[in-house]
């Protein structure tokens, strides 16, 4: 990924039905609260800023090293940097898809799931 990368980030409604009807909209503090324990703070703090970032612009476009400075992460864009960990953890964990084969662009879904048994037996007491 290249510092001036532009990131393209598409809103998109969760492909899954019951993700849909069950989920949960980016800026509910679930998101926050629940899934911050499982893919961490940027993904999170990234997952929550999106639908401002849709506000102004759909999709979201911005220079990958904007992004990262935005997000408190290293503006070093190489393969392995904390931005292209972050966007991976979009996809690993089913929050958002690539567009084709492309790193930069990605339809990220408006809905979250509900955490699911095995991943609620990884987060603190008080978030059960």
């Amino acid at each position: 990924m290249e510092r001036d990368q532009v990131i393209t980030l598409n809103p998109v409604s969760h492909p899954d039905r019951r993700v849909r009807q069950v989920g949960f909209g980016l800026t509910d503090p679930y998101v926050e609260q629940c899934w911050s324990a499982v893919v961490g703070p940027s993904t999170t703090l990234l997952l929550r800023r999106l639908p401002e970032l849709w506000r102004e612009h759909q999709p979201a476009q911005i220079e990958a090293s904007e992004l990262g400075r935005s997000l408190g992460l290293s503006p070093s864009m190489a393969k392995h940097s904390p931005l292209a960990y972050t966007l991976g953890r979009l996809v690993r964990f089913r929050f958002a898809r690539p567009v084709g084969q492309q790193r930069d662009n990605l339809d990220v879904f408006v809905e979250v799931a509900p955490l699911m048994a095995h991943q609620l037996a990884k987060v603190p007491q008080w978030t059960r």
